[in-house]
């Protein structure tokens, strides 16, 4: 049976909701990021596992607004669609401080009992009349504080308050890794009773083995010619380890010139950001082998996993790193770091290594195969092992969440 429904204080004939799943920073640049597709993927998954238990009902927040209920949709998919299609993303400060004065209001008129932040960085000014989950992604600047400490957030001892304010005053947390789990509780004194690890889900079906023609096409487009390929799909911030990559770029090149090993960078990277990674690679030697990209659809950024020697993901700390279980799933040979939520997504298909040394970065994928029997084997042991991290399972273990929380309020 339902969970039981509360009176509408509008008096309107739109049903009320459960659950009020925010989908606001879609309409920011965060959209592209590892946040965006945690928020694209699961919200028409859990929509569909909702419907089909018919114990709770969501609704999905789209726009707060600075007066009124801002924007509200019963259709999960519809609402991504808007906010993706919005050409220009909003500048995200903007979005915060609406946001802040807003939530509240949209929770109390929208009637939700539980309120869902899958971006927890915006607490609503105000009472929102239910508790709040929150999904914690990483505590990265905690763990960085001389890289990541920034003004807005008061530095060093305005984060770790913030984190506080945000996860303390949360009635549960869903941690999207063991590793993030362990530093909630860790770093911010969250207790294991109100954490919940809900692994991030991959579509096989958008992730496919299958090689098509417009795979090498990708060569033709950009210039790749018949080099070997290293693709990295991600940010250029400094826990991403863009040295590491290229100083093993530089040992790996200088022990197979022959082969032209290239990295192929994948990702929106602001201006700055492309100019030191373009610095860097020029000091390092491998200004010629290295070319930035940018952003690219999903089915581009497939076919350049398919075509990889190997897919690089060495970062020193992530709160998952989708591009892991992605690349795997293509049948990607993957190369990732022995460190954080990385080890628990690599399990017996990547390959592992200590992300502060290049020597062993090099190692690695100079010691990838790419024969036919050899790339048989690694796409059904990749499928196999993402197979585990499935969307739908996802979205059951949030709407657990869900329930449990419900069931004691």
């Amino acid at each position: 049976m339902p969970f039981a429904r509360r009176s509408s204080r509008r008096g309107d004939a739109q049903a009320l909701a459960d659950v009020l799943f925010d989908l606001t920073i879609l309409a920011t640049s965060t959209r592209v990021r590892g946040i965006g597709r945690y928020l694209v993927e699961l919200a028409p998954a859990l929509q569909r596992a909702a419907e089909r238990s018919g114990r709770v009902r969501l609704s999905f927040l789209e726009r707060s607004a600075w007066v009124g209920g801002g924007r509200v949709s019963d259709d999960a998919r519809a609402s991504i669609e808007r906010l993706l299609g919005t050409p220009e993303p909003e500048p995200r400060m903007a979005w915060a401080y609406r946001q802040r004065v807003g939530l509240a209001r949209a929770t109390r008129l929208r009637g939700a009992r539980l309120l869902h932040l899958g971006y927890p960085n915006v607490t609503p000014l105000g009472a929102a009349g239910c508790p709040r989950v929150l999904t914690c992604h990483d505590l990265i600047p905690q763990k960085f504080p001389r890289q990541y400490r920034a003004w807005q957030d008061g530095y060093s001892t305005g984060r770790r308050a913030l984190d506080a304010r945000r996860y303390g005053g949360a009635r549960h947390v869903i941690a999207i890794s063991r590793a993030t789990a362990d530093d909630l509780m860790a770093l911010v004194g969250v207790p294991a009773e109100r954490i919940s690890v809900v692994p991030n889900g991959v579509s096989l079906e958008r992730w496919s083995a299958e090689v098509t023609p417009a795979d090498e096409a990708l060569r033709t487009r950009y210039g790749l010619g018949a080099r070997r390929l290293l693709v990295y799909a991600g940010d250029g911030d400094y826990r991403k380890n863009a040295d590491g990559m290229l100083a093993a770029l530089a040992l790996v090149r200088r022990r197979r010139p022959s082969s032209d090993f290239t990295l192929v960078w994948l990702g929106t990277l602001g201006a700055e950001t492309r100019r030191r990674i373009l610095r860097q690679a020029t000091d390092t030697g491998v200004r010629d082998a290295v070319r930035l990209v940018g952003w690219v659809p999903d089915e581009m950024l497939a076919g350049f996993y398919r075509i990889a020697h190997a897919t690089l993901f060495v970062s020193r700390a992530e709160g998952f790193g989708y591009p892991v279980l992605e690349a795997m799933a293509t049948g990607s040979a993957v190369v990732t770091s022995n460190t954080s939520s990385l080890v628990e997504l690599a399990g017996d298909v990547a390959l592992t290594v200590d992300p502060e040394s290049p020597a062993a970065l090099a190692e690695a994928v100079l010691s990838v195969a790419t024969g036919d029997p050899a790339r048989r084997a690694r796409v059904e042991a990749g499928r196999r092992w993402v197979s585990s991290f499935s969307v739908e399972r996802q979205a059951e273990g949030t709407l657990d969440v869900y329930e449990r929380v419900l069931r004691a309020s």
